[in-house]
């Protein structure tokens, strides 16, 4: 598991682009819009990142697996 992750370089580069992006905003009309820039921002990270596959990781396919 460590070799995939390496470091927490992704969570800190995620806090930034969070920060930068609320920056930008300055004022914030409510909490439904903080936490509407949370999702887009994380949307779009999981956009760049879902065809990346993890070295020692099986592909895990949907409904292949039943919870106990």
């Amino acid at each position: 598991m460590r070799r995939c992750l390496g470091t927490t370089n992704q969570l800190e580069r995620l806090a930034k682009e969070v920060k930068r992006r609320a920056k930008v905003v300055e004022v914030f009309c409510g909490e439904e819009a903080l936490v509407e820039l949370l999702y887009l921002v994380l949307s779009n990270l999981n956009e760049r990142l879902e065809g990346r596959r993890l070295r020692g990781f099986a592909e895990v396919l949907t409904g292949s697996y039943h919870a106990a």
